[in-house]
């Protein structure tokens, strides 16, 4: 068969601008939302209607769980996209449809989060119901938006291999500190309660656990947990060796 030097040029042409296309629309998607609303650094966009009070409370609890991470600072920007279309959801989260929210950093710092009643702070999981316990879509927001900041605190390269326990983690840590109980945590954990296993649950309960041990019983830095070389196993062990 001759070889084909057009066909060849056309290829890689495709190949090129595809991904160009993506980033540009990653960090430039306001052409596909309508409303917006903005409430201390934070910005949430939406394709569908919302009531702008209810929709400025939710960027201020989010923006008052990013204040307690030392990686947060107010005066970066942050910019969140809520995709309630089935066909938003797809361009935007690609091989990641059907998750809560995603985040590309460090391709662009704007987060994605799936259909929401932001009227009543509610993020609708793919079953068609809101998410359980107290992942409110206040919860999700400052959830994506730790990864931005993790990612800014430790550099792209060292972001990109960051074990999941510790991406996932901190992220969790940041949004559910304020109703995070530790001890009922650790006892599900040595109960090997099914919520505490990601695979099963969906939830990150577990890695939750890990990260708050380093920090509220070890004392290590949040730069610490985020850098130092320690396998999760052996955190676990120290929970488990840990004294009442």
């Amino acid at each position: 068969m001759k070889f084909n030097k057009r066909i060849l040029r056309r290829t890689l042409a495709i190949l090129t601008t595809v991904p160009l296309l993506m980033l540009l629309l990653f960090n430039v998607p306001y052409p596909l939302f309508g409303p917006s609303v903005s409430a201390n650094n934070l910005t949430l966009y939406s394709d569908l209607t919302f009531d702008a009070v209810a929709g400025r409370h939710i960027l201020e609890l989010a923006a008052a769980k990013l204040a307690q991470s030392p990686l947060y600072s107010s005066q970066q920007r942050h910019r969140v996209f809520v995709c309630n279309a089935a066909w938003r959801q797809r361009l935007f989260f690609l091989h990641k449809y059907g998750v809560a929210g995603v985040n590309y950093y460090p391709f662009t710092t704007n987060v994605f989060m799936r259909n929401s009643i932001v009227d009543e702070n509610a993020l609708i999981g793919p079953s068609g119901n809101r998410a359980s316990d107290e992942r409110t879509l206040d919860y999700f927001i400052a959830h994506e938006i730790t990864h931005t900041l993790t990612g800014q605190a430790i550099g792209k390269m060292a972001y990109l291999v960051l074990p999941e326990w510790k991406r996932e983690g901190y992220a969790d840590y940041v949004a559910r500190k304020p109703v995070f109980n530790y001890e009922e945590a650790k006892r599900a954990f040595l109960a090997n309660d099914p919520k505490m296993d990601p695979a099963k649950s969906g939830l990150y309960l577990r890695y939750n656990l890990l990260v708050a041990h380093l920090l509220d019983k070890k004392h290590w830095t949040v730069q610490q947990v985020l850098t130092t070389a320690i396998e999760q196993t052996s955190v676990e062990e120290m929970i488990r060796s840990e004294k009442d």
